[in-house]
Order: C-alpha cells, then sequence, then structure tokens
C-alpha cells in the first residue's frame, strides 16, 4: 500500500515521501498517480515537461515539472529515498 506523507511537493523542505513503494517502477507510478489525484488527468488537465533525479547521498528526490492548460508551469518535488534503487 502507497502511502503519502509530508508536504505539497513545493520544495525540498515540503517533499512528499513516498513510502510502501515495492520498487523503482512501483514508486515512479505513485508519483503520477499522487500528480492526478491532485490535479487530474496527465494530458487532459496537465502535461509532464520532464524529471529531473537529486541524489544527496543520504536522501534522493525526484522533481517533476508539469505544465497546466492555463500554461502555469510548476515543480514538484518527491522524496524517493526508500523505493530508490530498488
Amino acid at each position: 500500500m502507497i502511502l503519502y506523507m509530508g508536504g505539497l511537493g513545493k520544495s525540498r523542505e515540503e517533499a512528499v515521501i513516498i513510502r510502501g513503494a515495492l520498487d523503482e517502477i512501483e514508486g515512479v507510478n505513485s508519483e503520477y498517480n499522487w500528480l492526478e489525484q491532485n490535479f487530474g488527468e496527465e494530458n487532459l488537465e496537465w502535461e509532464m515537461l520532464g524529471q529531473e533525479l537529486i541524489d544527496e547521498g543520504d536522501r534522493q528526490y525526484d522533481i517533476l515539472r508539469i505544465k497546466f492548460l492555463n500554461g502555469e508551469v510548476k515543480e514538484f518535488w518527491f522524496d524517493i529515498t526508500e523505493f530508490y534503487g530498488e
């Protein structure tokens, strides 16, 4: 069972912490699921612009950049430490 903890993903300090993913595939899918739960369906309400991995040694983060229909671009931070490398 995937659990979302932490913040709203607006920064490293407010990263969405993903718990319970068995591997990287499930973990990355859970990032997209979180975005869809909060902002609607991908390619209808928003589109993915890019993804970046930040490895800080003891913590790993994915930053997902999305563009909304109104043209607004935002990035969301996910703490992927628990499933990174699995």
